[in-house]
């Protein structure tokens, strides 16, 4: 790796370039995986009449049944309305949520 600077300025200056840099590439990665199709979908399970439902998060390739009908926005959409509600499957580990700093 380059030298990095060593004076506090510049180093705040590079690491908000990098951050800017970080957030073009999440970007460009949630438009391709739109552009791919559907890759997720949420296995609902039974509850109780009166329960709120309960699902598990699935992605494409998952052995688990099921077939993917949701696009990326689609899936963070259901997982922030039913929030820990909806689990992620222990097999394919599907994750939506957006990365924390």
């Amino acid at each position: 790796m380059n030298e990095l600077p060593s004076d506090l300025p510049r180093l705040r200056t590079l690491a908000t370039w990098l951050e800017l840099q970080l957030t073009a590439v999440r970007g460009a990665i949630d438009e391709a995986e739109e552009r791919a199709g559907p890759r997720w979908w949420v296995q609902w399970m039974r509850t109780a009449a009166g329960e709120p439902r309960r699902g598990v998060l699935h992605r494409a390739g998952c052995w688990c049944p099921g077939a993917p009908d949701l696009h990326l926005a689609d899936a963070r959409r259901v997982v922030a309305e039913h929030g820990g509600r909806i689990e992620t499957c222990l097999v394919c580990r599907a994750e939506v949520r957006e990365e924390k700093d």
